[in-house]
């Protein structure tokens, strides 16, 4: 039984590098922080519903403010 090749399927969103907000793949700047330095290599995925009162939140390594999904490591 020959083993197939794993592909890597590519989550249709790219991550922001200063607040690890996870944006559509078309976007061009951060909609959390305004930044513009935006990347498609990134790992793990957070969604925070009621960030203020959740615990994992100061666990995090990055501040995270707003309701929304995240990435837990940006390349």
């Amino acid at each position: 039984m020959a083993m197939e090749a794993r592909r890597r399927v590519r989550p249709p969103f790219k991550a922001c590098r200063v607040c690890h907000a996870l944006v559509p793949k078309e976007a061009t700047r951060c909609p959390y922080c305004g930044s513009t330095d935006l990347t498609e290599e990134w790992e793990g995925l957070v969604v925070l519903i009621k960030p203020e009162e959740s615990s994992i939140t100061d666990k995090l390594p990055f501040e995270a403010k707003r309701p929304g999904r995240y990435a837990l490591i940006v390349s």
